[in-house]
């Protein structure tokens, strides 16, 4: 077992102590040396391991994180991983618990064939090519296999390129393209059907199959039509609802369920690029901003034999409600090729009704509705309850749905029993039976996977600690029912820190990753039942080494109360979570440092989608803060209420139609309650800075708290709530038409004429997520009330501004600069 490291890295005395001997010792080699010059030129100057440097961070590979990739097979207990080499790739297998490796795939399997020169004077035949793979997939019997690459980015993520298919029982190597010949990467999602005879995928907005054994190629749903879309989806379904791929087999393969949209009337947003080609190109695609038209979504069902399909009949104007979710009955229940269950979420996302379909006729009937007078989730997973464990005298026992609910006040899981009628034409609603689970005052965060037995459910909770993460259980008797467990079992060893967990189908071993704030991660094989750590697969030691390397850093995690800062009653007993690092020797308590001598810079998320008080590795973010501490300057970050944080929904929802204003509101207390909290931090000298919502975040801290905050940079934000997209805004903002001054109270660009600190706007213009118009309309704002800023446009970049060589390095250099210069008074 890891033990936990200290928050507080490293005593002061024994780094200091160190730090001589390497003075020492970096002395005596200097007098060798100049002893040496008259014979040899002087050796190139050496990184001193303690400092960190932007060229570090960004130049050499010394804070790389290297884990395995491996992954689980679908159907039996051992794990995959693709091994890379310059001769091509192959797959191997590993044996369960062992790690034993057998290579199923061999690198010359992977090769493309010779082909014929293109020169006519010459008979030359070009060598045999490695085949490139970005993903790959075997069918249920391992007999094809799927390789995907040349890929291409669609909005966050590479859903678009080219897929392969090879038969394994044949001796000859033939690799044949998914769809025939095509526009260059332009296929997507491409996925057997269970039984492995066959593939769909998605092309130019179409949904199609094709035969794995003659290729023949039939289009399931499709239109002339661009604004029609058939199994995928529109911008903002991927952005907020996480969907991409939008289809789904029956379990024997015969049927197929997909998503058409129907953007037509949506709104289109429009970007420039100046910069790909000699004169401008313009990028248009449909954007439903607040109070705007959304896509029409609906469900058919498609039959392989018939060659017809079937439209379900959910209820309602299909403009005014999202399809979340769409999931087959599993395969052991009675009609699980003959039912669906879908997830209907109403535009004001505070109804999630779950309907029961039938695919024969189209019709659906509401088992289960979840209510609430913010907004509730959808469930993107389902997890059951298996049919074996249910202890039914029947032989075709009612499935029962895992759910995670907050109707206690708290996220906690129930078991749906879904009605099982052999007709419901004449039926509008069959209620479910619910059975709690879990229970108390801590919050359920996701299932992560039922026992084969049915006999335990692991979770991932946090009960002590808002900011850590760990894996608990719930056991279930005969028949998947329980008294209400409201103390869970922890399974995760007792480190503190962040566990995640990827479990096996029938989840009797995990690969378990660990982190905590400042250590870099590690990923081991373990048994869970009962647990048991076996194998260590990567254990990132360069990394730590590195970590461990640097100038100590003292970090801290707290709870700090906000009421004496505050006229708000319903503040007055909020204490909110807090993470700060600073320089050791000016640490907490120990006060070596002069009083009000350290500036601090926090930073700021804000808003429900995120929690930035985690105690997790947190990759490069994590390295500039630390890097900013070598400098002097404390770094600390706050989660305010309405941070998607384990605090129960009283404290997740309280931000409902106060985004911009309750938030930054806490976050200005809590800084104010940081400043009492370390004597040694400078009220003069504080900044903030924050990225998407972030960004919006620093905006109005600045904006509305000019007396506290002196410095801020804002990325990528939202200056005006209106411009966003309608699923994230209105989720947590209601509708404009019933709530329009709360969208305009919390919005920055209202707020523009309180601007007296230094600003550093950074936006990308091709930034498809948070627009840069809206920075623009911002920037209107600031030149009419004569407020000066910098601002920085990166051409062609995303939200993320990634793209391009030595943009992350020129991004965090210019922030690096900014805050030295406003906090430190260094140019």
């Amino acid at each position: 077992m890891l033990a936990r490291r200290s928050l507080v890295f490293i005593a002061w005395s024994l780094f200091t102590a160190s730090a001589g001997v390497w003075f020492a010792l970096e002395a005596n080699h200097k007098a060798t040396a100049q002893d040496a010059s008259l014979q040899a030129p002087p050796s190139p100057t050496q990184t001193d391991p303690a400092e960190l440097t932007l060229k570090r961070l960004f130049k050499t590979s010394d804070f790389a994180s290297r884990l395995r990739t491996l992954k689980w097979d679908d159907q039996n207990e051992f794990l995959w991983e693709l091994k890379r080499g310059k001769e091509g790739p192959a797959l191997q297998r590993f044996s369960i618990p062992a790690l034993g490796a057998t290579t199923i795939v061999p690198r010359e399997r992977f090769l493309l064939p010779a082909t014929e020169s293109t020169d006519p004077d010459t008979e030359q035949r070009s060598e045999p090519q490695p085949i490139d793979i970005a993903e790959w997939t075997f069918s249920a019997d391992e007999k094809r296999l799927l390789v995907y690459n040349n890929t291409r980015r669609v909005w966050r993520q590479h859903t678009r390129g080219d897929y392969w298919l090879t038969d394994l029982t044949k001796e000859e190597v033939v690799w044949r393209q998914v769809g025939g010949k095509a526009e260059e990467a332009s296929t997507m999602f491409a996925t057997f059907a269970p039984d492995g005879q066959s593939i769909a995928f998605v092309r130019d907005n179409d949904l199609y199959l094709e035969d794995c054994s003659t290729g023949d190629l039939q289009m399931v749903a499709g239109s002339d039509d661009p604004r029609l879309i058939h199994g995928t989806f529109d911008w903002v379904y991927e952005e907020e609802l996480g969907l991409r791929n939008g289809f789904r087999f029956s379990p024997n393969s015969q049927k197929l369920a997909f998503w058409q949209l129907d953007s037509t009337g949506v709104p289109v947003q429009t970007m420039i690029d100046n910069t790909s080609q000699r004169y401008a190109q313009t990028i248009e695609f449909a954007y439903p901003k607040v109070g705007q038209t959304n896509s029409a979504a609906k469900v058919g069902v498609w039959d392989r034999n018939s060659k017809h399909t079937v439209w379900l009949d959910l209820p309602g104007d299909p403009r005014e409600h999202y399809v979340a979710a769409v999931d087959w009955l599993p395969k052991e229940f009675a009609n699980a090729n003959g039912r669906l269950l879908v997830q209907q979420l109403n535009r004001k996302q505070n109804h999630n009704r779950v309907f029961l379909c039938d695919v024969e006729t189209g019709h659906c009937v509401n088992i289960h509705t979840e209510v609430n007078d913010a907004w509730v989730r959808h469930q993107p997973k389902l997890h059951w309850i298996p049919a074996s464990a249910l202890g039914e005298s029947t032989s075709n026992p009612a499935p029962r749905l895992l759910w995670l609910s907050e109707r206690s006040g708290w996220q906690h899981i129930e078991a749906i029993e879904i009605p099982t009628p052999e007709s419901f034409d004449d039926e509008s609603s069959l209620p479910s039976r619910i059975t709690p689970l879990t229970g108390g005052d801590w919050d359920v965060l996701s299932i992560e996977a039922v026992a084969d037995d049915g006999r335990r459910i692991d979770f991932v909770a946090s009960p002590e600690h808002a900011a850590q993460r760990a894996l608990y259980r719930v056991t279930l008797a005969d028949g998947g029912t329980t008294k209400i467990q409201t103390t869970p079992q922890r399974v995760s060893p007792d480190d503190g820190g962040t566990f995640t967990y990827s479990i096996s189908r029938n989840a009797r071993h995990a690969l378990e990753t660990w982190s905590d704030f400042n250590s870099a991660p590690v990923k081991r094989l373990v048994q869970l039942d009962p647990y048991q750590q076996l194998k260590i697969v990567s254990d990132n030691e360069t990394l730590q080494q590195s970590l461990d390397d640097l100038t100590p850093v003292h970090t801290e995690f707290l709870r700090l109360p906000i009421g004496e800062f505050t006229d708000d009653t319903a503040s007055e007993q909020m204490e909110l979570d807090v993470w700060i690092m600073m320089p050791v020797a000016n640490a907490s308590s120990g006060n070596d440092a002069p009083r009000e001598s350290i500036p601090l810079l926090v930073h700021v998320y804000g808003e429900p989608a995120g929690q930035t008080v985690l105690d997790r590795y947190g990759g490069t973010s994590y390295l500039w803060h630390r890097m900013l501490t070598q400098h002097g300057i404390a770094v600390a970050s706050v989660d305010n209420r309405g941070a998607n944080s384990p605090r129960g929904k009283a404290f997740r929802q309280s931000i409902y139609k106060q985004i911009g204003r309750i938030s930054i509101s806490d976050q200005a207390h809590a800084t104010q309650a940081l400043l009492k909290r370390f004597p040694v931090l400078d009220p003069n000298r504080v900044g903030l800075w924050g990225w998407s919502g972030g960004g919006s975040s620093t905006l109005n801290g600045l904006f509305q708290f000019p007396e506290l905050y002196s410095m801020g940079i804002a990325i990528a934000p939202v200056p005006d709530q209106l411009d966003y997209d309608t699923i994230y805004q209105e989720r947590y903002m209601g509708l404009v038409t019933e709530n329009r001054e709360a969208f305009v109270a919390g919005s920055p660009i209202t707020h523009a004429g309180g601007l007296s600190d230094p600003l550093l706007l950074v936006h990308g213009t091709a930034d498809d997520n948070v627009h840069y118009a809206s920075s623009e309309r911002l920037i209107n704002r600031l030149i009419a009330e004569n407020k000066q800023f910098r601002l920085m446009a990166y051409p062609g970049r995303t939200h993320s501004i990634k793209e391009g060589e030595g943009t992350r390095y020129h991004l965090r250099t210019m922030m690096t600069e900014f805050v030295l210069e406003k906090l430190k008074g260094e140019r």
